[in-house]
């Protein structure tokens, strides 16, 4: 028996008390199927076909078991842009956006080079590149598969002055050949309560030893990779400003800055080599 919209709202609001916001990206999903507004905030008795119920009736298995609406979608905005996302790799956060401000005020030229660690969906090198055209942008992960995803966002933004490359950190970058790194890298430490809440996304790109030995391996390297006077920056943990910040001196950076983000919590610390 055909469902009408009708059905999957009432069904939606039954599901309310345990899934506070399963009406309000319902809606979202029924307008990525090309629902209109008007029939969204009227809730029309609208009839729908056996493939639009196929995919509700998909919409509400994943979303009940917790699976994220931006996997669900395979879509994360980022800096007003559409990326592609699933699970094999994290979805973007509005606060990672401040990095990619921050370096589009660095007022770069065109012939620096610009290394990012972790790339993941690539959403970070991307926005700077579209927002700099000029600018020339390598990018790595260790994960293949997060490569994937990158690659298919590279092409859907005809990125073309952005280079991904599958490698360990920066091991495969020359000395002294960077004008900057930029990194989201895993800070989460493995027994942490709140990884029960990310259990979709990638472990391998959320989880660090001690909560930081990602920060020193990629400084470690970073500090011969850089050029003179190089920067390097990071977003972490709120409550890590002071544990980065002790890693990046101690291994001979200077001019070392924290700043906060829309929540006025520390997010994130760059630095001078």
């Amino acid at each position: 028996m055909n469902q009408n919209l009708k059905y999957y709202f009432t069904l939606a609001r039954s599901k309310e008390s345990h899934h506070q916001h399963i009406l309000r990206d319902l809606k979202y999903f029924l307008k990525s199927l090309g629902v209109s507004d008007a029939i969204l905030t009227l809730e029309d008795d609208h009839k729908l076909f056996s493939n639009e119920i196929h995919k509700i009736n998909t919409f509400f298995s994943s979303y009940l078991a917790g699976i994220p609406l931006d996997y669900i979608l395979n879509e994360s905005e980022f800096m007003g842009y559409k990326f592609y996302v699933d699970s094999r790799v994290l979805i973007p956060r509005p606060e990672t956006e401040l990095i990619v401000e921050w370096v589009s005020g660095l007022s770069l030229n065109k012939n620096s080079t610009i290394f990012e660690v972790g790339t993941g969906s690539g959403c970070i090198a991307i926005s700077i590149c579209l927002k700099n055209k000029d600018l020339k942008i390598l990018a790595t992960d260790l994960s293949a598969s997060a490569l994937e995803v990158a690659q298919i966002n590279k092409e859907l933004h005809n990125a073309q002055n952005v280079t991904f490359m599958q490698s360990n950190w920066l091991s495969c970058s020359m000395q002294s050949s960077l004008d900057l790194v930029i990194s989201n890298p895993p800070y989460i430490k493995p027994n942490d309560p709140h990884l029960k809440d990310l259990n979709h996304e990638p472990l391998i790109a959320l989880t660090a030893e001690n909560g930081s030995q990602s920060f020193f391996q990629i400084a470690s390297q970073a500090i011969s990779s850089l050029k003179s006077e190089g920067k390097i920056i990071f977003e972490h943990g709120y409550s890590q400003a002071e544990e980065v910040s002790n890693i990046l001196r101690d291994l001979g950076f200077k001019n070392i800055v924290t700043c906060k983000d829309f929540q006025g919590l520390d997010r994130y610390t760059y630095a001078n080599k």
